[in-house]
C-alpha cells in the first residue's frame, strides 16, 4: 500500500462519477455524481444512528456480519482507500497493534497523518484494507475517524461509518444487484 497525491486521484474519480463533496476539515468526504442511475445501498446495525441516503436500499443486520459485507467487494474490485489519516489511525491503533502489515505501512505513514491522500491498494493489500475496516467498525466512534474505499475501475463508492453502518452508492444497477444478491445470501 502506498500514498499517491489526492490531486493525481481524484481526476481520475471523477471519470467513474466519484465527485469530492464539502465537508469539514477533518473528514475527507466522496459522492456519486446524482444521477437517475446511482443506486444506494445502506447496510447498518439495527440499533445504527447513521441516517440512509433517501433512495437507498436498506439492509440491516447483525453488526459483526458488517464487515464481510464489504470485505467481498474489496476482494472484487480495485479499491483505493480515502480518508483523513490522523483520526483514522488514532482509531485502530490498539486493534491492529499485533498486525505486522499494518504495522510496517504504519511505520511507513508517519509522514501522511495530516494528509487526505488515497491509498493504492494492490491484490496483496486487501487483507490489510479488510483488517483495517475491521478495526474500524469496532474501535471507530466518530464520523472523522470513517472511511471511503472507492474504485478506478467501475463506478463505487463505500463509506465505512464507524458507529456500525455502511453506504454504498453505484453507478450500475447491474452491480448494485449483484452486490446486495451477494450480501442479502
Amino acid at each position: 500500500m502506498e500514498f499517491v497525491r489526492d490531486d493525481e486521484v481524484f481526476d481520475l474519480l471523477r471519470e467513474q462519477g466519484v465527485l469530492p463533496a464539502p465537508c469539514d476539515d477533518e473528514r475527507v468526504y466522496l459522492r456519486m455524481d446524482e444521477s437517475d442511475e446511482v443506486v444506494r445501498l445502506h447496510m447498518a446495525k439495527p440499533d445504527a444512528e447513521t441516517v440512509p441516503d433517501e433512495s437507498a436500499r436498506v439492509i440491516t443486520m447483525d453488526a459483526a456480519r458488517l464487515p464481510d459485507a464489504v470485505e467481498g467487494v474489496i476482494h472484487k474490485l480495485h479499491l483505493i482507500p480515502v480518508a483523513k489519516w490522523r483520526h483514522l489511525f488514532d482509531a485502530v491503533a490498539f486493534s491492529l497493534a499485533d498486525n505486522e502489515d499494518w504495522q510496517e505501512f504504519d511505520a511507513a505513514a508517519t509522514v501522511e497523518r495530516n494528509s487526505r491522500d488515497p491509498i493504492v491498494c494492490g491484490p496483496g493489500d486487501f487483507h490489510t484494507v479488510s483488517a483495517l475496516m475491521r478495526a474500524l467498525l469496532s474501535d471507530g466512534e466518530s464520523p472523522e475517524q470513517g472511511l471511503m474505499l472507492t474504485s478506478s475501475s467501475v463506478p463505487l463508492l463505500v463509506e465505512v461509518v464507524p458507529e456500525g453502518a455502511i453506504r454504498m452508492s453505484f453507478g450500475s444497477r447491474a452491480l448494485a444487484d449483484e452486490v446486495a444478491e451477494a450480501i442479502e445470501t
